[in-house]
């Protein structure tokens, strides 16, 4: 989408600031959705061999799902999105460094202070649904949050365990605060100023 598209959409203009910054853009992802559909099963294990060099504290993640008893196909999108966002940086020629088990702790952190305070019972349906829109509008890597948001969307209707479809969408979130981070180090500091 390009700048002047987005100037137009009838967004606030927080979000639309939120838009030009991403570097895994609308194009960058569909693009890597078609490519990484279209891989067989050689390619694939190429692209994970790529993620566990490049990204192992993201791919250790998945082992411990796994211990957790999540089964494959429960995990597989989650793996999926790792491969696509790959897939993006590798055709956007963003080169990331490895996230680092701090980082990846922090980001786990704050996704889950995120999911709590959409259901403390002490705000109001209003502050609830502020706090959540303050966070997409502001959000620097608007695309990939979208594709998440729809990635978890069926995951939240799922007959699975609720503790099952918390680890999932937990999971997901968190590797969309690690990427962002890496694309955009401090941003959540940056926000807070």
């Amino acid at each position: 989408m390009t700048k002047t598209h987005i100037d137009r959409l009838p967004l606030p203009e927080r979000q639309k600031n939120a838009l030009r910054q991403a570097r895994v853009t609308q194009n960058l992802i569909a693009d890597a959705v078609v490519k990484r559909d279209k891989l067989t099963l050689e390619e694939k294990a190429h692209y994970v061999e790529i993620i566990i060099a490049r990204q192992p504290q993201l791919v250790g993640t998945i082992i411990v799902l796994k211990k957790l008893g999540l089964t494959e196909a429960t995990m597989e999108p989650l793996m999926d999105l790792l491969l696509m966002v790959t897939i993006a940086l590798e055709n956007g020629q963003i080169e990331l460094p490895p996230a680092s088990e701090g980082l990846v702790d922090m980001c786990f952190e704050r996704v889950i202070t995120r999911m709590t305070q959409e259901t403390d019972a002490r705000l109001s349906a209003l502050e609830k649904r502020q706090a959540s829109q303050d966070y997409i509008e502001q959000h620097p890597e608007q695309w990939l949050l979208a594709y998440v948001f729809n990635l978890v969307q069926p995951m939240k209707q799922s007959p699975e365990d609720d503790q099952i479809v918390n680890l999932f969408v937990t999971t997901a979130f968190k590797y969309v605060e690690v990427f962002t981070e890496l694309l955009h180090p401090g941003w959540t500091q940056k926000q807070a100023h």
